[in-house]
């Protein structure tokens, strides 16, 4: 299949009218490939054309748009968003690959859900009410970090007469006005650089900024100075749960910086939320979340470096400050057959930890109902 410009834009439309039909995520279109989608987690043929390799060459061009030169020789990757139509937009990446090219294209819902509505736990409106520190929202690609994040930040725009700042790459969830006023920066198209864009934004008088992703030094110590003069900050980062996520942070800075790193996040730091989504025993993706919020017991350990036994103090400060491990979290979606225990110990953080979970829920179970098989599990070992 060959087509010129024109052309493949207009099929590039109809292919992403197929995935929202068939209520998919992503569309993954490759040189010489058929057309392939992911719908609720798995990978799928959405159309039997193949594309060959002028005519992605053509699409690429068409994306890329002015940087394509730059893109071949110097970037090889490009990030960007399409609109198929004002309700419809999507997030690109293209990259090479040893076939040619790669695009990946991810739908950005128009609308943005509750914290209810994507069955997200409740405690998270917390982080909608905080003044001022840093919260990070973590996980995989795909894990739904993005939207998390855009769900807290609406409701903040929904509730508080706020100046709110992002800055993103690219722009992914559309913010309008309500009660607060929000300014959309998209890196490349309205700035060059995450740090660049966080120093002048603390000079517009600010009370949020989110910060799509911290990838560099400069990022992180932007926003590092940001929390300190007293700002509200979001950002994500690609780790599995607290304890990396702590790690990861201050290990990218040199090892004579790290100890001032350390304090600022003790200080600082408001709270880890990290998830990961799970084909449910419904058929629908469901998010298991870590929440680490901040405590004395927290901030003690990242200041005197004991980040291995942060785990033991968010299971501890369950009650306390509504944190959560995953295997909590793991642990209680198996309780509410929302998950099967198979699924649980497939995600789990810890398999052995979760067993024990699950050992001492069943034989509490044992202890008061002996051996009837017909009573519910009841222990929740809290």
């Amino acid at each position: 299949m060959s087509l010129n410009n024109q052309d493949v834009m207009k099929q590039l439309d109809v292919w992403l009218k197929m995935l929202i039909d068939a209520e998919g995520a992503d569309l993954h279109i490759k040189s010489d490939s058929v057309i392939h989608a992911r719908v609720k987690s798995d990978i799928i043929v959405l159309s039997e054309e193949v594309i060959s390799a002028d005519t992605i060459e053509s699409l690429v061009k068409t994306l890329v748009g002015d940087e394509y030169e730059n893109f071949i020789k110097e970037t090889k990757e490009f990030d960007g968003a399409y609109s198929l139509d004002a309700e419809h937009r999507f997030r690109i990446n293209i990259s090479i690959h040893i076939g040619g090219f790669a695009l990946a294209m991810r739908l950005i819902p128009s609308y943005i859900k509750t914290i209810e509505e994507l069955s997200l736990p409740t405690a998270l409106h917390k982080l909608a009410h905080l003044r001022r520190g840093l919260v990070l929202v973590t996980g995989t690609t795909g894990s739904g970090k993005s939207t998390t994040l855009a769900s807290v930040i609406e409701e903040i725009n929904k509730t508080y007469n706020h100046h709110i700042i992002t800055i993103e790459d690219p722009i992914e969830y559309v913010h309008n006005d309500l009660r607060s006023i929000v300014e959309q920066r998209e890196l490349g198209l309205h700035t060059n650089s995450f740090s660049r864009a966080l120093r002048a934004a603390m000079r517009e008088d600010p009370d949020v900024i989110v910060v799509g992703e911290i990838r560099d030094i400069p990022t992180a110590e932007s926003i590092l100075q940001a929390v300190n003069t007293g700002h509200l900050v979001f950002s994500t980062v690609h780790t599995l749960d607290a304890r990396e996520t702590i790690d990861r942070l201050i290990a990218i800075f040199p090892a004579e910086e790290q100890n001032r790193v350390r304090e600022t996040l003790a200080a600082t730091l408001e709270a880890v939320i990290s998830q990961r989504l799970i084909r449910g025993t419904d058929g629908n993706m469901i998010p298991a979340v870590e929440m680490m919020f901040r405590s004395p017991q927290t901030q003690e350990l990242i200041r005197s470096k004991r980040d291995s036994e942060i785990p033991d103090a968010i299971e501890n400060e369950g009650i306390s400050y509504d944190s959560i491990t995953f295997n909590r979290a793991l642990f209680d979606l198996t309780l509410a057959d929302k998950i099967t225990e198979e699924q649980a110990y497939q995600y789990a953080s810890s398999p052995a930890d979760l067993k024990l979970l699950f050992t001492l829920s069943q034989s509490y179970e044992k202890k008061i109902h002996g051996d009837k098989k017909e009573e519910a599990i009841v222990f929740k070992d809290e």
